[in-house]
């Protein structure tokens, strides 16, 4: 019996071969997670062509598919070196009833080439096909396959891991018919996914339509949706012991801060301590605009994790945030109480530190990703907080939950997320949503700057700098590039150094050394320097008070909700915060648009959505940092809303996930991965 008698959907790619001899390709495939014959028929073409058969060479256009038969002519061959490997470039023509066609095969080997070589010589009629290339008075096909299917439709496959799309057609190919009769359906809708995904491989003469297109986005949102709600079912079954706050200590932790919490901050306080006198997991997003006091929530939710005597780790994107966070949060705890850890810090250091948080000594530790390394044991840890939390990876939370004794868990993101997206990534968490900014804050104001209004600009520059105020400035890379028009930051530095000689100004950027940064930082903080020229590592965590203006260069580079997290680090305190956009490149017509709505707009929610249409939500949350193919492959929350919107009214009707029952076996809810035999 062959090894494809017995394939699943979960068997590996390598049952596909009956030999021992695997191709290489097959291993960097699995390199990105994409390891079973289910994760291969989730890869889909990125194009479709319809098939010229046999035209004539001058009713050609150029990247036309098109499949002639003829007999190759003129045939020469030229060696070439790859490394140790020989290669070949073969030129020849194709000679056909309509007419003659120019052929051309880069880099083929030596077996391509003798296949080719024998047809001449055999004088052997052959079938090419391929996408037509014009060269002049020259209609080319590079390239071109020897092809025995006549079927109407090609498909062209991406690239991934370096694998060309041409091996991972192949591998397609070699799927057995009985494993597509056999796709499991989560949901039986009017179009099968079996036919579905049959459509969309272009299997056995099988078209793609829209519908065909719009049942596989419907089964992807489904799979996300149905990770969500097993996720929020796992939450409400576990059963947790139910921490108790006295009124007189949740007031004491109030009174530490000079100000009272907005209405939205106290909120979001009560929706907290109620999460945690449940009896069930704490899983709750808090998100808010820049400033408006998310950072005194998760100061407070630590006061209350440590009153009853266990621990808290509270996890930062990058080493200048978490440094900052350990800074400001000193002085709301003991020294003894409160640690920091990060990658920076000495092996003497970390032996200490990791003996302290096993034994309990210290209750709270702020790092970055440091916090759920192997070596790190944690004595009973109950809260992780963390904060920038789109800059994670779903995997990352994950680890870090599993180092908790409690896995209680408050995420924090000064990008406020639309419903949609909150519904298609969050669906499992509570939401609270601090819109009320403190009374205290004056906010800022935002102007565009081009050439006629420079000098204006400089001129109020240099007021504000005479106040004693300072400013940052900020730039989207370090030095120039050929892709960008745009200043570098030793250009910028030698500019103000010339408008502002007696000025202390610095340069922070991420190729510096860590300790450079940190200095670079606190010589900011500490009010000696009074410019800082930056790229986006001060986009999050660098609270300066006396900072009052933001001057970003090249605005037209940067997202809106980019643009607005950097204008966030002023305006922050009593001081009135300006920042401002300077335009030295002509822009396009969108390009002002963008600015001119930033210009006017300060919600944060109305941006964040603005930028969701300008740049997708790819752009906006970042890449999954887990490096797992099990996001979303084919659909976008932007393109696709509708067919979102009809999945999320599905669910909504369901009483239970009765309809799920028999899938939910092969969920892996602790790593957050599908397994056994489920599309």
């Amino acid at each position: 019996m062959s090894n494809t008698s017995k394939l699943s959907w979960a068997s590996s790619l390598d049952k596909l071969y009956k030999t021992k001899n695997i191709p290489k390709s097959i291993s960097k495939l699995q390199d990105v997670g994409i390891a079973t014959i289910k994760d291969l028929c989730w890869i889909f073409p990125t194009k479709f062509y319809q098939v010229l058969k046999n035209p004539a060479p001058q009713d050609c256009q150029d990247k036309d598919f098109i499949r002639v038969t003829g007999k190759i002519r003129g045939l020469t061959s030229r060696p070439l070196f790859k490394g140790r490997v020989r290669l070949f470039q073969v030129k020849a023509n194709l000679e056909t009833e309509q007419g003659i066609f120019s052929l051309i095969w880069f880099n083929s080997y030596s077996s391509l080439k003798d296949k080719i070589d024998s047809y001449y010589h055999e004088e052997i009629m052959v079938t090419l096909e391929g996408l037509i290339s014009q060269n002049g008075p020259w209609t080319q096909l590079v390239n071109p396959s020897f092809k025995s299917i006549d079927s109407d439709t090609v498909v062209s496959y991406p690239t991934v891991n370096k694998v060309r799309g041409s091996f991972i057609q192949k591998l397609i190919e070699k799927i057995p018919e009985y494993l597509w009769e056999e796709v499991p359906e989560l949901k039986y809708l009017e179009t099968s996914l079996s036919q579905s995904l049959l459509s969309l491989h272009n299997i056995k003469g099988h078209v793609s339509t829209d519908t065909h297109l719009k049942r596989v986005k419907y089964e992807e949102f489904l799979q996300d949706q149905l990770k969500i709600l097993l996720r929020r079912k796992k939450k409400s079954l576990h059963v947790v012991p139910a921490f108790k706050f006295s009124q007189k200590e949740i007031s004491l932790f109030k009174n530490l801060f000079p100000y009272k919490l907005t209405n939205d901050q106290s909120h979001c306080l009560n929706d907290i301590i109620a999460d945690l006198q449940s009896g069930n997991t704490l899983s709750r997003l808090i998100q808010g605009d820049v400033g408006c006091g998310k950072t005194t929530i998760a100061i407070l939710a630590m006061k209350l994790i440590q009153s009853q005597s266990k621990q808290v780790a509270f996890m930062a994107p990058t080493e200048n945030l978490a440094f900052q966070h350990f800074q400001s949060l000193k002085k709301f705890f003991q020294d003894s109480d409160i640690a920091y850890l990060s990658s920076s810090i000495s092996q003497k250091e970390k032996k200490v530190l990791y003996e302290k948080i096993s034994t309990g000594d210290v209750s709270v530790i702020i790092g970055t990703h440091s916090l759920f390394q192997e070596k790190v044991h944690y004595k009973n840890l109950c809260l992780c907080i963390i904060d920038e939390q789109h800059k994670f990876g779903v995997d990352q939370r994950i680890q870090l939950l599993k180092k908790c004794e409690i896995p209680n868990c408050i995420l924090m993101t000064a990008t406020p997320i639309p419903r949609t997206l909150r519904l298609s990534q969050y669906g499992d968490l509570d939401v609270s949503i601090i819109k009320e900014m403190p009374a205290h804050k004056k906010g800022y104001k935002s102007r565009i700057v081009k050439k006629e209004n420079f000098e204006k600009f400089l001129s109020f520059f240099k007021t504000r700098l005479d106040l004693g105020e300072q400013a940052y400035i900020v730039l989207p890379n370090i030095e120039k590039t050929e892709f960008r028009n745009t200043h570098s930051i030793e250009e910028i530095l030698h500019q103000y150094s010339t408008y502002f000689p007696n000025t202390k100004i610095e340069v922070l950027h991420g190729k510096m050394d860590s300790n450079d940064q940190k200095n670079a930082i606190q010589n900011f903080r500490d009010g000696s320097t009074k410019i800082l020229i930056s790229t986006t590592v001060v986009e999050v965590g660098i609270h300066v008070p006396n900072a009052t203006m933001m001057i970003i260069y090249h605005p037209e580079y940067f997202g809106l909700s980019s643009l607005h997290q950097l204008r966030g680090r002023v305006g922050r305190d009593v001081l009135q915060g300006f920042c401002f956009l300077i335009v030295t490149n002509q822009l396009g017509q969108t390009q002002n648009e963008r600015l001119l709505f930033f210009e006017k707009e300060n919600d944060g929610f109305k941006i964040s959505e603005q930028d969701l249409l300008y740049r997708g939500e790819g752009d906006l949350f970042g890449k999954n940092q887990s490096g797992s193919i099990n996001g979303r492959k084919i659909t976008s929350i932007i393109d696709d809303i509708e067919i979102f919107n009809s999945l999320i009214q599905d669910l909504e009707s369901l009483q239970d996930l009765s309809l799920f029952s028999q899938h939910i076996k092969f969920y892996d809810l602790e790593n957050n991965v599908y397994i056994g035999n489920l599309i």
